[in-house]
């Protein structure tokens, strides 16, 4: 089988791909481009092709990557400019000061369809992009850009995805474009004002995080057909959610803003939703019934909003959710038994509402668990001893609740933290907390516990804070490294062997001390007696 020949580039193409390597040598010997073939179109981040319609000429260059070169000095881009038939061109992570501007004249535009210029660190406005016509992917993410944008984009009639983001970016946002695109992503800027409906009139993936815009959102903002990706996160939008979904639509992130209102019952209508968040809103109501239409969902965060009522049932129906995070909100009555069909659930955050009556046993025999926070809730009965049962529980948080009972088993996958805190837990510690031996901070504090502090946490290695105060612990604190900090205030009856060590020690000098000071004062005292006696009765005289 005859042996397939590398491709060669014509004369031409080949002299200036050697003037490019000669000038990355001067300017940057960091790189390390591998330039040692004589064959440029075998050099790393190359990629070269022979023109569909001449058949048997030489290749020329496609793809040209040059990214992370440390590169600044314009020159480069006056060589770049003559490779006219590149259409994907990498300049990301380099340091350019000027380059929009030279790039507007740049004849290379005529054919090129990506260009990569994020992290290039080009602090100025953006640049004008009339001769690339032809360009679809435009990348210019974290670097540095200011002023606004809109007619820059203008002759930009193929464009399908646009990323501008984290520059210092503001005034309105660009739509000049949008007929033609399929991903925008502005996020990170201080781009203002309304966001305009025909924003999502083709695309497919919107993210306008982190700016300042203000205002309601458009109500049919999430209808576009194809949409599958919204991101609205942290920004100055009111008003309500609207109740339009698209079917297609995959995320939905809505956190950090000021809506009001509440959910839509019509947010089962988005059947293919797998990530919600409403977080940090002011959301009033309870949760929709109808969520548990979004059978897809793997993370649902309604956190910090001001949701109440019950818990639907209708939530153990989401058999794909990972993440769950209802924190901070008003809910009451018990938490739903449902949970426990949450097969893949990893993280369970319901603290900081008013859930009461007792935890359901069963929740505890999810096979995914690693995060249970169930903190400042009115939650009674005893810590159900399925607790021992996960595997992969690293962090369990049940403090400032109303439990009672003892502490039983835990499960030994716990690594973070342990919290007990602030329940009416007595008995005695158990000894068994000492095989916990990855665990960090054990907080058993504000409780009724008795009895002894077991040598067994002596052998917690990976321990850096143990609070146990406020109890009714006695006997003697174990000999912990110094790396822990220990706190065993409001125990009357826990002895501290260091701190009273120390005390006897100081009680002991203060006693000889004492002891000396008398024995002197008695030697002085019976000296000065005799002394005057003598004088008086004569028997100190000659």
């Amino acid at each position: 089988m005859a042996r397939v020949q590398p491709l060669r580039l014509n004369k031409v193409q080949e002299s200036t791909m050697r003037n490019l390597s000669s000038m990355v040598s001067t300017m940057a010997p960091w790189s390390h481009w591998d330039t040692t073939d004589p064959n440029p179109c075998l050099w790393s981040g190359i990629t070269c092709s022979v023109p569909s319609n001449r058949p048997g000429s030489s290749a020329v260059v496609l793809h040209l990557s040059m990214s992370r070169f440390g590169l600044s000095n314009s020159t480069v881009i006056a060589c770049l400019c003559s490779l006219d038939t590149l259409e994907s061109l990498d300049l990301s992570k380099n340091r350019f000061t000027d380059l929009p501007q030279q790039l507007s004249s740049c004849p290379l535009g005529a054919r090129l369809r990506t260009l990569n210029l994020s992290y290039a660190q080009l602090p100025g406005p953006l640049g004008d992009f009339t001769g690339f016509r032809k360009l679809e992917v435009l990348d210019f993410s974290f670097s540095l850009l200011s002023g606004n944008v809109d007619e820059q984009l203008s002759s930009l009639p193929r464009l399908r995805s646009l990323n501008l983001s984290y520059n210092t970016l503001g005034g309105s946002l660009p739509t000049i474009m949008v007929h033609s695109l399929k991903e925008l992503v502005l996020s990170g800027n201080g781009f203002s004002g309304l966001i305009p409906s025909e924003i999502t009139m083709n695309t497919e993936m919107l993210d306008l995080s982190y700016n300042k815009l203000s205002g309601e959102i458009p109500p049919d903002l999430f209808l576009a057909g194809g949409l599958h990706t919204v991101d609205l996160t942290g920004n100055r939008l009111e008003g309500h959610i609207p109740q339009g979904f698209s079917r297609s639509l995959y995320r939905l992130h809505l956190g950090g803003n000021l809506l009001d209102g509440s959910i839509p019952g019509s947010i089962g209508d988005a059947s293919s939703l797998s990530y919600l968040e409403l977080n940090n809103n002011h959301l009033a109501g309870g949760i929709p019934r109808q969520v548990g239409r979004c059978s897809r969902l793997v993370l649902l965060n309604l956190a910090s909003n001001q949701l109440n009522g019950a818990v639907p049932a209708e939530i153990g129906k989401l058999d794909s959710l990972a993440v769950l995070k209802l924190q901070i909100n008003n809910f009451d009555g018990h938490i739903p038994s449902t949970l426990v069909n949450l097969v893949n659930l990893n993280v369970l955050n319901l603290s900081q509402n008013s859930f009461t009556g007792e935890i359901p046993h069963e929740i505890f025999q999810l096979p995914r668990l690693s995060n249970i926070n169930l903190q400042g809730n009115k939650i009674t009965g005893a810590i159900p001893t399925s607790i021992s049962s996960p595997q992969s529980l690293i962090e369990l948080h049940l403090g400032d609740n109303e439990l009672t009972g003892v502490i039983p088993t835990m499960p030994t996958s716990l690594s973070a933290l342990l919290n007990l805190s602030h329940n009416h837990l007595s008995g005695s510690i158990p000894s068994n907390i000492g095989i916990l031996k990855d665990l960090e901070i054990l907080d058993l504090s504000y409780n009724d516990l008795s009895g002894p502090i077991p040598s067994s946490l002596e052998g917690l290695q990976s321990l850096t804070e143990l609070v146990i105060s406020y109890n009714q612990l006695s006997g003697s604190l174990p000999a912990f490294r110094e790396s822990v900090a220990v706190d065993s205030t409001g125990n009357p009856d826990l002895l501290n062997y260091t701190a009273n060590a120390s005390d006897v020690m100081t009680s002991t000098e203060d006693h000889s001390s004492a002891i000396w000071v008398a024995a002197v004062s008695f030697v002085v005292g019976f000296v000065v007696s005799f002394y005057g006696d003598g004088i008086r009765h004569g028997w100190l005289t000659g």
